[in-house]
């Protein structure tokens, strides 16, 4: 049986894995919607590297014996409908691409920080720094896209 620090670890990892499921999500989006051919290559990466975090977090969860089955929060839903729509809307208008992308990390790194700041077991701790750098590395990236989008 689980204790409640353990629980409490779960649910921000579930909440970091639905976080990662966006991104996933929002950066294949966002790779489809470019015209340049370079700039989609590195978001479809960029979408690798979230599935890749996502598993990551999913044996974690397992490891502290929870279940790594996610249930999508009306939140997470309601953000991916939204990145859907301003998709369409957007075209292939990169600065605009580049910029809801960025806003979307703005909001994971607040969430990594949030499981940082629950103090999760060490070795959660370490797996979670090493993602939030990842991603405030891409965030630093993206400014650059955006100085020169094409």
């Amino acid at each position: 049986m689980q204790d409640n620090r353990n629980q409490l670890t779960i649910d921000k990892l579930h909440e970091l894995i639905q976080t990662n499921e966006d991104s996933v999500k929002g950066y294949s989006d966002a790779a489809e919607h470019l015209k340049d051919g370079e700039l989609s290559t590195i978001f479809y990466r960029l979408s690798q590297q979230r599935a890749l975090f996502r598993e990551e977090l999913k044996d974690c969860v397992r490891h502290l014996g929870g279940n790594d089955i996610e249930n999508t929060k009306m939140s997470h839903t309601l953000t991916r409908l939204w990145m859907d729509f301003k998709s369409g809307l957007n075209g292939s208008d990169t600065v605009k691409i580049i910029d809801d992308c960025k806003k979307a990390d703005v909001g994971a790194v607040q969430s990594y920080e949030e499981v940082i700041k629950s103090n999760p077991p060490e070795y959660i701790r370490e797996i979670i720094l090493n993602q939030l750098n990842l991603i405030k590395g891409t965030q630093t990236q993206l400014e650059e896209f955006k100085k020169n989008p094409n």
